[in-house]
């Protein structure tokens, strides 16, 4: 299985950068995760929309689908390709539903739920709901011994081991530093994340979905500091075999 970084800003892209989503690749599979804003045009640096087998998307805020309705008209006018299927949380597809007039010519629609599990091509999908303001779902990925977790967007409440213990790599959200856990934001500081990764007995961390702004090496450190494994900082374009 290997994962492209499509785009790893949150709440809104950095200079030069993308909103949320990633690439996941197996022998029988293509599935794009998550599909914020800027994802496309990096998504097409590795393979053409016909070639994707599904779009999956965690939650409704913007950061992290409102490329969809941009797809929506590359396919219905220009690729022309069958229509790919689509599974999110009921809000998103509802939100999509309301700027793509006619969406089944571009997309199968798919509701999941917390629980859900499927099976893309050779790839395997379970979800959970996380701790966040909407209903959000954090993904499994396991194809053939390995698997990853996406966080999504969540709090610290959420029980990562929801999802089974065993994590080959964690890509979690790492918005702030601990000294804005006192807010309570239903986001992951970089700390949080690190003692996620743990309890997910994970082999690799990923920092994804930093705020604009925010001190890299301060959030490595903070992971590292709660987390013994490997720490890195996704960014575009960085691919992770597994």
């Amino acid at each position: 299985m290997k994962i492209t970084v499509l785009g790893c800003s949150g709440s809104y892209a950095s200079a030069g950068g993308a909103c949320t989503g990633f690439l996941v690749q197996s022998p029988k599979a293509n599935v794009w995760l998550d599909a914020g804003p800027g994802t496309l045009a990096n998504l097409q640096d590795y393979l053409d929309l016909s070639e994707l087998t599904a779009i999956v998307l965690s939650h409704e805020h913007a950061d992290h689908w409102l490329e969809l309705p941009v797809v929506y008209n590359a396919i219905r006018h220009y690729v022309l390709c069958d229509p790919i299927p689509v599974y999110g949380t009921s809000g998103t597809l509802k939100l999509a539903r309301s700027m793509c007039e006619s969406i089944e010519e571009s997309f199968r629609c798919n509701v999941i739920e917390d629980g859900d599990a499927i099976t893309i091509g050779d790839q395997k999908w379970l979800w959970s709901r996380t701790h966040h303001y909407v209903e959000t779902l954090a993904s499994k990925v396991e194809v053939g011994h390995g698997s990853f977790i996406y966080t999504a967007d969540t709090g610290p409440e959420w029980d990562v081991g929801s999802l089974g213990s065993g994590a080959d790599l964690v890509i979690s959200e790492s918005t702030f530093l601990s000294e804005r856990e006192k807010e309570k934001i239903l986001h992951l500081s970089a700390r949080q994340a690190g003692k996620l990764a743990a309890r997910a007995v994970a082999g690799e961390l990923v920092l994804s979905h930093l705020a604009p702004g925010e001190d890299k090496s301060a959030h490595l450190n903070e992971a590292r500091s709660v987390f013994d494994g490997p720490v890195s900082l996704a960014c575009v374009g960085k691919q992770y075999i597994i």
